[in-house]
């Protein structure tokens, strides 16, 4: 082959070797974690405990919407100034209830299925042991359903707070009612069950017809 011929071949190889070599594809690599990253840190058993019972809390405020149908029925003097499940005395004249699984101090507002009277209480108790009752009311509260004299009758529960009292519905309070004269009155809003029945129980001695309702807060 000639030498200019050889020469021609020579360039034209080195070029496509040239050409093929900035044509090359660069593929980006992440970049490797610093060698001093810190771990996840695990959880502790208190934040684990808290977060579960956040999970708890959410799950048993969806279901306790849901309203329960039962017999219901009411202890007395027998038990006045015993201990109850939350560590109060029983107050037969106070509006507590004993529920099987309600977590203590939820508010229930128990209507009767017979007469239409309702009313509100809080679960300090454990009980009722009777098969087909689904809660025991204290004497107090038998009396507004008139229930003290026939003992046990059929209501639906309505869950209205969560265990510490504070109602379930956004913007609703609790408020005492009662009747002034030819007026109806209204004391509140009360944010806490606990703030709203101690004003009820002030407020029956001259009102006797003064019940707890839960109603909306206007601005």
């Amino acid at each position: 082959m000639p030498f200019a011929k050889r020469l021609c071949t020579v360039l034209l190889l080195v070029t496509l070797a040239t050409g093929l070599s900035s044509a090359r594809t660069v593929y980006a690599t992440a970049d490797p974690p610093p060698a001093n990253a810190p771990a996840s840190t695990p959880l502790s058993p208190a934040e684990e405990k808290a977060r579960k019972d956040a999970r708890e809390r959410e799950d048993w405020l969806r279901h306790a919407r849901d309203s329960e149908v039962g017999k219901a029925s009411w202890y007395g003097g027998k038990f006045h100034n015993r201990k109850t499940a939350s560590g109060l005395l029983y107050d037969m004249h106070t509006f507590t209830a004993a529920h099987k699984t309600l977590p203590l101090g939820t508010v229930v507002r128990v209507t009767d299925q017979t007469n239409g009277k309702s009313v509100m209480v809080c679960v300090t108790d454990r009980g009722p042991y009777v098969r087909g009752r689904i809660i025991d009311l204290s004497w107090a509260a038998a009396q507004k359903l008139d229930l003290a004299s026939r003992g046990v009758c059929k209501v639906e529960l309505e869950v209205v707070s969560d265990e510490t009292g504070k109602p379930l519905q956004e913007g609703s309070a609790y408020y005492v009612r009662f009747q002034s004269g030819r007026d109806v009155e209204e004391v509140g809003p009360f944010y806490a069950f606990a703030d709203a029945a101690a004003m009820h129980e002030a407020l029956l001695q001259a009102h006797p017809d003064a019940e707890l309702i839960l109603g909306e807060v206007l601005e």
